[in-house]
């Protein structure tokens, strides 16, 4: 025993040491475990925030893609009704007397664009005769009806791509900053769900109310461009067409370069027009955005609009429409529209390269001594406008369709990664919601 107190006597610091080591030690682990348990804890909810962001946009996207669907036949119905290229078809027809007479029998005047217009009339799935006001117009000739044909079948399908890639510009333009803003509140929402002293339910209720409202009249501003907007791209298009067109006429053998650069030069003028899409999108007066919002009223079941309502919702709608007009005149939505607008002419040109351009050879020889059809580019292959005509009014006929699954305009528009990329650019950006809700 002596020996053993002598021995812990001699060794006391070390002994010391040791223990303030292992404690050190013991509380160093302790402090690092919590630690990694924290950091592991932010990273799983910061996983699950951004996969909670991810799911989120992903249903805007999908949101917006229906949205458009279902907006498409307000957007395209008055275009087609603008331009109605089968009632000039139909007159065309009824000129050269009834098909089953005709098809057999020599054109005396050497005419042989008849087989044309057959083309056209059976492409057509969309006929628009008013018989009695055909009655009361004066009779073209046939000269004056192959030219508005001409000028109307490809004014028409040119100002469908172009409408068309407006509507899902604005559309997902839309979607996507109220979509950012909900998201921004269901995050305010979880950051206050511990503070008890939040005001009650009843102040909850009311700022919904108010915000339903703002997007309700927010999301109206889209009646400018199914209602007034078309109208200028369709004006904008047929000039550009007819200067460009004047000198080709249905008879005028094209091959698939010349086409593509009379498309090209069309494209060329009325983008020269609208350099800003600003006026087809939104009203740029206080006058047509009153103008807008008079024509969608809201039921007194939506909204019992009072005083104070309305002055909470004037800044809330103006600053959606002001950052509206930013990201319409950025270089992003240029660059996003100019690239939708490519990419539906693209396949315009694609449809009519494959339909008239590419010739088919029947009777290849392959194993089993069965045959298979090739087809081929023919590089120096030409072919006349009127025929073409009747392929560009097919596709006019596709563009209108209103499932996204049949369109397959709408499938490769919507599936465009600028128009992707610029969605996400919008929806990201939550400085300013936040800031506004925090304030």
């Amino acid at each position: 025993m002596p020996f053993l107190t002598s021995f812990l006597h001699r060794h006391r610091r070390k002994f010391a040491t040791a223990i303030g080591v292992a404690v050190t030690s013991y509380y160093a682990y302790r402090q690092v475990k919590l630690k990694f348990f924290e950091i592991r804890s932010q990273l799983s909810a910061n996983l699950t925030s951004r996969e909670n962001l991810r799911r989120r946009f992903e249903q805007n996207q999908q949101d917006a893609a229906f949205t458009v669907a279902a907006l498409l036949s307000s957007m395209t119905d008055p275009i087609v009704c603008k331009l109605p290229v089968e009632e000039v078809t139909d007159e065309l027809q009824a000129k050269r007397g009834p098909l089953s007479q005709s098809s057999n029998a020599p054109s005396q005047s050497g005419d042989d664009t008849n087989t044309e217009t057959t083309s056209i009339a059976s492409s057509s799935t969309i006929t628009i005769i008013d018989v009695d006001t055909e009655a009361q117009q004066p009779k073209r000739t046939k000269k004056k009806l192959w030219n508005d044909l001409k000028i109307m079948a490809i004014t028409r399908a040119v100002s469908l791509v172009y409408a068309i890639a407006l509507l899902i510009f604005f559309t997902r333009l839309q979607l996507n900053m109220l979509g950012r803003q909900n998201y921004v509140k269901s995050v305010k929402a979880m950051t206050d769900s511990c503070d008890h002293e939040a005001d009650p339910d009843q102040g909850a209720s009311e700022d919904q109310v108010i915000q339903n409202e703002v997007n309700r009249r927010f999301l109206t501003f889209s009646w400018w461009l199914l209602t007034r907007g078309w109208i200028r791209i369709v004006s904008n298009v047929r000039e550009a067409t007819e200067t460009v067109f004047e000198s080709v006429t249905p008879r005028t053998e094209l091959g698939f370069g010349d086409l593509g650069g009379l498309i090209k030069r069309v494209r060329e003028l009325v983008d020269a027009k609208n350099k800003n899409y600003l006026e087809i999108l939104l009203p740029t007066s206080n006058e047509g955005e009153e103008f807008v919002l008079s024509n969608n009223p809201c039921s007194e079941q939506e909204f019992q609009s009072t005083p104070i309502r309305e002055q909470s919702i004037a800044p809330l709608l103006r600053a959606l429409l002001d950052e509206s007009t930013d990201l319409i005149e950025s270089p992003n939505a240029k660059g996003v529209i100019s690239g939708l607008v490519t990419e539906g002419l693209k396949l315009l040109l694609n449809s009519l390269q494959i339909k008239y351009f590419f010739p088919v050879y029947e009777g290849a020889q392959v194993e089993h001594d069965s045959q298979q059809k090739i087809v081929e580019f023919e590089e120096g292959k030409k072919v006349r406008l009127a025929n073409i005509l009747a392929g560009i009014t097919q596709q006019s006929h596709e563009m209108v369709v209103v499932n996204e699954n049949a369109n397959p305009y709408l499938s490769a528009m919507n599936c465009l990664p600028e128009l992707r990329n610029f969605s996400a650019i919008v929806y990201s950006n939550f400085a300013s919601d936040w800031k506004s809700m925090t304030d």
